[in-house]
């Protein structure tokens, strides 16, 4: 019998909202991979920044999704560490601090190179509406629309940033950013990838589309050997 193949999955609340079970990256990896089981950790903890999750890979931390505490990333040993670029976190850093999110997010990747054996991948998330940005949400009830889609301009900023830092560095890249922006010029309402209930996180179809392309990935690096 193979060994499970771990996978985890570090980001901000476009992780977390995920759940722990991950259903539409476990069932994109049965479709790819029928005879190699995994195991799938989400690392994804809501309203967090990129500091945060370079803390998670060496420390302990409170259990987003229960009691307790959730072991440290390295803990497990992953074989994959998927992760997302907390870009919608630093949207009010503004443009001069773009430098220290690239610098932010390059340590992370030189601590997960020096504390686990994982192959990694940069996923970058899906884009905001601008119009509904935040909709729905009960702490920004009355919050001014127009200072909402100043935030989603904001956190564009941060995903656009994102797209060059993966390739300055040459890293391993899951666009989805890019991806729903051509489906939407293409004719597809964006509101099929963003959550209705909030205007902000990825809908069930979003998480389809990066568990696909997640799958997708592990083929074309040949990570499982």
């Amino acid at each position: 019998m193979k060994r499970k193949y771990k996978i985890a999955c570090l980001g901000d609340s476009m992780t977390a909202f995920w759940g722990t079970e991950m259903p539409e990256l476990r069932d994109a990896l049965a479709k790819h991979f029928p005879e190699q089981p995994f195991e799938l950790f989400n690392y994804g903890v809501s309203g967090t920044r990129a500091e945060y999750g370079i803390y998670r890979i060496t420390h302990d931390f409170p259990n987003p999704f229960g009691a307790g505490s959730q072991k440290c990333l390295s803990a497990v040993s992953p074989d994959l560490v998927v992760v997302e670029s907390f870009a919608y976190n630093h949207r009010l850093d503004g443009k001069h601090r773009i430098d220290n999110y690239n610098d932010v997010l390059r340590r992370m990747f030189d601590v997960l190179r020096a504390t686990t054996p994982a192959k990694l991948l940069f996923l970058i998330t899906i884009p905001p509406d601008r119009e509904n940005f935040l909709d729905h949400v009960p702490t920004y009830r009355e919050v001014a629309k127009d200072m909402r889609q100043e935030w989603a301009a904001y956190s564009e900023m941060y995903l656009e940033a994102a797209v060059q830092f993966a390739e300055m560095e040459h890293l391993p890249c899951i666009n989805i950013y890019e991806r729903v922006k051509e489906k939407v010029k293409s004719g597809v309402p964006i509101s099929w990838f963003i959550d209705q209930n909030d205007h902000i996180h990825p809908s069930r179809y979003a998480y389809e589309l990066i568990g696909e392309e997640i799958a997708e990935a592990i083929h074309r690096l040949d990570c499982i050997q």
